[in-house]
């Protein structure tokens, strides 16, 4: 795993943005989830952290494939804007099984 992947600050971050997860599960299953909902209910600071340690492009990562259900219109036209993306934002997607 990636050093600056696991640090104190992504921890911290997992922990309370992910609290019905152990933060040590949530760096080690990937910081998706991590991202997505950084992005939906995270502060300016913490999602600055949080792109200081994991890097801009897990970000576009999200921004392009989103989890169901996590992040609002609203937010994804946000980081549509943030992340210097063209063209007409994403809408959330709803997946039913």
């Amino acid at each position: 795993m990636n050093e600056t992947v696991r640090s104190p600050e992504t921890l911290r971050l997992a922990a309370k943005y992910v609290w019905w997860t152990p933060p040590d599960v949530v760096v080690s299953e990937g910081m998706s989830r991590l991202v997505a909902n950084v992005m939906e209910m995270g502060t300016w600071e913490d999602a600055s952290a949080l792109i200081e340690c994991v890097g801009i492009d897990l970000f576009r990562e999200v921004l392009k494939s989103p989890p169901a259900g996590v992040i609002s219109d609203r937010s994804l036209a946000f980081w549509h804007y943030r992340l210097g993306e063209h063209g007409t934002p994403p809408r959330s997607r709803r997946r039913f099984i």
